[in-house]
């Protein structure tokens, strides 16, 4: 079974998979005119075959989250 590593940073994310015995892909992801620095967290999962190709974004730093009234 495929653990659900949605939401997670990707070095947790490619961790618990290859651990599990899954092949990985990783693509980038990210807003048109920035670059974020951020942490890498895995915002789209899916599997092919038997390959789990994981979409990934830089968290932006200071947006979102309860912390910033959102």
């Amino acid at each position: 079974m495929i653990p659900d590593v949605l939401g997670y940073r990707l070095d947790d994310a490619l961790s618990l998979l290859q651990k599990q015995g899954c092949r990985t892909s990783v693509i980038m992801t990210g807003p048109p005119r920035r670059n974020p620095d951020g942490l890498k967290r895995v915002v789209k999962m899916q599997t092919q075959g038997d390959q789990v190709i994981l979409t990934v974004a830089c968290e932006e730093k200071g947006k979102g989250g309860i912390h910033h009234g959102i």
